[in-house]
């Protein structure tokens, strides 16, 4: 019984034998945007979700035709994938959140009690990723042989 990497190959094999019709270039951009396609919707089911902002920002750009480039637009779609400070893949330090005015005071809930502070040492978020489990689930064993080839590119988290 052949397994899904294997299964995915003879799919693929099967659409560049079939590609004298239509040209190899042609074949190959299919395949391209129909991977990126599948890369898409799979990290939008798996990305967290706060108020779905991340989720509906992760798109799909071509800077050419046989090139593919998925990932969020929010700024903060790193952090999610890698996490930040202590608690990150790529440990940094823990941060201290002050009041926008000098002076001021934050104010936020623990455990449905105000607290008033001048400032919060916070340890930072754990990752959570979405991006990478969806390209590996597409590609499989695919992904981790493209990629030591540099044929696939995978941004590292803030601090690599």
């Amino acid at each position: 019984m052949a397994d899904a990497a294997s299964v995915d190959l003879m799919s693929l094999a099967a659409d560049f034998a079939s590609a004298g019709k239509i040209g190899i270039n042609t074949a190959a951009q299919e395949v391209i945007r129909t991977a990126a396609q599948t890369v898409q919707k799979e990290a939008q089911t798996l990305a967290p979700v706060k108020s779905g902002r991340l989720r509906s920002s992760i798109s799909i750009r071509y800077p050419n035709p046989m090139e593919a480039v998925v990932g969020p637009q929010v700024a903060y779609g790193v952090y999610q994938e890698f996490g930040t400070g202590e608690r990150g893949e790529f440990p940094g330090k823990a941060y201290t959140i002050k009041p926008k005015k000098p002076g001021g005071l934050l104010v936020f809930k623990v455990g449905g009690k105000t607290v008033y502070a001048r400032s919060v040492r916070h340890p930072g978020i754990p990752a959570h990723p979405y991006m990478r489990p969806a390209l590996e689930k597409v590609l499989g064993d695919m992904a981790g042989s493209l990629a030591s080839k540099g044929a696939l590119l995978i941004a590292k988290g803030p601090n690599a």
